[in-house]
Order: structure tokens, then sequence, then C-alpha cells
């Protein structure tokens, strides 16, 4: 299971701290290590930082967007430390790392984590399906992004080993973050041929995606929907 789960740093500014996450996963079994767009990578700063975990990084994987990084992945979080535009479910350190390991069984996952300056823009987390934050002093709730990774890879460390002891469960067949980027593409272009989206009516698509990322469908619903969605397009040029 842990080495279904994926830990995505996104544009990260200092390379030491890729080093000190690396560090940190490696501690709680984790493996997977992506960068989306990282500022400076390789870097010597990194491999000082990594201090003993170096092989975490020469199998990084490097990519130049979000959804390239998490296209095979079923379940996708956001680390956060404050509400944004998007309403994701929020969910506590345990809850996450419980809902990763149980996705995990069966398919990869994924953990996003910002940039240190600003954190995950609202165009990154609509990538998620669900945020997560770290309760901390309300006074100063900023942790360095290491310590949050730190923090949360403990969390997923723990729930493996629970979830190792329990009876196995019945995991839902989930899409990959690519299939339901497709299904929404697709939305979209039939909506748009049968006149019910207009230009500039991205809001409304945007209230869509969100409806269908609260209903988590299965791999099967989402090949339904798309089977719908084929049969008005035939209609539509039978007409």
């Amino acid at each position: 299971m842990l080495e279904n789960v994926r830990i995505v740093l996104v544009r990260t500014f200092h390379p030491g701290n890729i080093g000190s996450a690396a560090r940190s996963m490696k501690t709680m079994g984790l493996s997977d290590l992506c960068l989306v767009a990282p500022r400076d990578f390789p870097s010597q700063e990194a491999s000082k930082m990594a201090a003993g975990a170096e092989s975490m990084l020469e199998n990084v994987s490097l990519h130049d967007t979000i959804p390239d990084a998490i296209a095979d992945c079923t379940a996708v979080i956001a680390s956060t430390a404050r509400p944004r535009g998007y309403d994701l479910p929020e969910l506590n350190p345990e809850e996450a790392a419980n809902l990763l390991i149980d996705s995990a069984k069966t398919s990869p996952v994924a953990l996003l984590f910002g940039p240190e300056r600003m954190g995950l823009h609202n165009d990154d987390i609509r990538y998620a399906k669900y945020r997560v934050t770290i309760p901390a002093n309300p006074d100063y709730s900023s942790l360095n992004m290491a310590a949050a990774v730190q923090t949360l890879s403990y969390e997923i460390f723990k729930a493996s080993n629970l979830a190792c002891k329990k009876e196995q469960h019945c995991v839902k067949d989930l899409p990959t973050s690519q299939d339901m980027e497709r299904l929404y593409e697709h939305l979209e272009r039939v909506l748009k041929e049968i006149r019910f989206l207009r230009p500039h009516q991205g809001e409304t698509l945007q209230r869509i995606r969100h409806l269908l990322t609260r209903a988590e469908p299965d791999t099967l619903e989402l090949n339904i929907l798309r089977g719908i969605l084929n049969s008005i397009e035939k209609s539509i040029e039978r007409n």
C-alpha cells in the first residue's frame, strides 16, 4: 500500500526542502516522490538535506503539470493551511491517511503540497478530491513543507500498519484522475453542442465538476456517463 502513495511537491522553491521531504518520506516507508515544475532540481542542496535518503532523489519523477503527475491516481488530496475558493471536503490528517491507504490497496494515490511561499493555488486544488489541514496554533499555523510532509507521512504510516492488521475490505474500483478529466472535457463538449452552456459560463461548469467530485463515481458509473454522452452526440449527428 505504501508503494502506491505518491507525494507530489508543486513548484518547490528551495531545493533543500526537496531533500528534507525525501528524508521524511523514507523514514515512514514512502518511496514515490514526484516534483512538478521545481525551481531548482537536481541540486547539491537537495542531496545534502536528504542525509541518507539520496536514493529517493535518484528515483524522483519530474512533471510539468499536476494532471501529468497524478494521471494514474484515483484519490488525490491537497494539503493546505486554510480554506480556499474550491469547496472540497476537508479531512483531518488521520482521516486523510485512512482514505489514501484504503484507496492505495488497489491503485496509486497522491498527496499534493504547494510551494513554500504561497501554498497551492486554486487552480492546483481543483485537481484534488479532498483537502487536508494539519491542526496548529491559529496565530501561527504555517508549517515548513518538510514538516508537513513528515506529519502526514507519519499518519499514512500508522494507517498502513493498522490496515495490515484488519480484515481486507471491498474497495470501489475508482477511475483515475485522467479518466475524470476526460469525462469533464466530454461533458463540456456535449453541453456546448446542445447549447446548455454558453460562452463565459465557467462557473456553471465548475459547479458540475464539484457535483461529480462529491458523487465520487466508480469506473462502471463513469463509463455509463460517457455512454450517455456518446448517445447524445450520435443523436445530434442524426438530426
